[in-house]
């Protein structure tokens, strides 16, 4: 069945691949293994709030490791799903297989479509792991699937769009060090470049709301946002160690102090991500091809952008809170 799909020979080769030998089950075992002992570690220190004298009841400790979870999940994320494709192309170049494989019935849209989507399916798989860790923090109780559904969404779409940018720098430089460098250069100016000049801009303008651009471009911030209504009364933390800390640190003066004022900034995240995703896979199906014209991937391509662009302007009463709030 695989095969016969649309992507199924590259598909095919790249599932057999990735999950071939022992590296993929060494990177769930890490995975799985570092929020373990977040978890772990995060349950220690919320419970040594109880040496200050301050009352927990079972629903608050859920959401504190809701949160930390939730965050860490992201982060991960944010690194892990650029390392699954920054070398898909450059692979190819390197080994000298790539241009045997453009001499094969295969299209450059299935040539990328296919390394693609077995690099979300890994992706995807990584998250199938990490249930039981959720699992575990509901048993607590404070959190709402429709929290839990809210924090997958963004997940995926933070893992679509570190694929396809990766994939992006992999068609461009064509070696995966290059690939790699220019990668993470670019991810790390965004996500630590707007979050430095978020909390910039709340302390000069006297921890004011940041730009609501600088919440929705960080997928930490936007992660943050999501959040911020399973937070439980800041006055049940009063010890040294504050979990919550990292939602302000993240979000600064983004997250009010009533969950009526917070602003959804993930919605904007997630269609704009997705927008990105869509350039980005164009960019590099333009990339991969031995001279620069327009062959039919490319109306298939804008026809897809002009059709998420639709799609984002009927939803616009859902997302609009989230850039501009009243």
């Amino acid at each position: 069945m695989i095969r016969r799909a649309l992507f199924g020979p590259m598909l095919f080769k790249e599932l057999a691949t990735q999950l071939r030998g022992s590296r993929a089950a060494l990177m769930i075992t890490i995975y799985v293994g570092l929020i373990l002992i977040a978890v772990r570690l995060l349950y220690g220190m919320i419970i040594s709030q109880l040496d200050y004298g301050t009352p927990l009841i079972s629903a608050q400790i859920g959401q504190l490791l809701f949160i930390g979870v939730s965050l860490l999940v992201q982060s991960l994320m944010v690194f892990l799903a650029p390392a699954t494709t920054v070398h898909a192309i450059s692979r190819e170049h390197e080994r000298g297989t790539f241009e045997l494989l453009m001499s094969t019935p295969i299209s450059a849209i299935q040539l990328i479509g296919g390394k693609l989507i077995a690099a979300m399916a890994f992706l995807l798989l990584l998250l199938l792991a990490a249930t039981p860790v959720f699992s575990l923090v509901l048993l607590f109780g404070g959190v709402m699937l429709s929290d839990l559904a809210r924090v997958l969404l963004i997940t995926l779409a933070t893992a679509f769009l570190g694929g396809t940018f990766g994939l992006c720098c992999s068609a461009i430089t064509r070696q995966t060090a290059n690939a790699t460098l220019l990668c993470y250069a670019v991810l790390i100016s965004v996500v630590m470049g707007t979050l430095f000049a978020a909390n910039v801009w709340s302390l000069i303008n006297g921890l004011t709301a940041a730009p609501q651009a600088l919440g929705a471009i960080n997928p930490l911030s936007a992660m943050a946002t999501a959040l911020a209504p399973v937070r439980p009364p800041t006055t049940t933390l009063t010890g040294g160690f504050r979990p919550l800390m990292l939602l302000g640190l993240l979000s600064q003066g983004l997250i009010s102090t009533t969950a009526s004022d917070i602003a959804p900034t993930y919605r904007v995240t997630v269609l704009l991500y997705g927008a990105l995703s869509i350039l980005l896979f164009w960019a590099t199906l333009v990339a991969v091809r031995p001279r620069l014209r327009l062959t039919r991937d490319d109306g298939m391509m804008l026809a897809a952008l002009l059709a998420y662009g639709l799609a984002t302007y009927l939803l616009r009463g859902w997302w609009t809170p989230g850039i501009f709030p009243s």
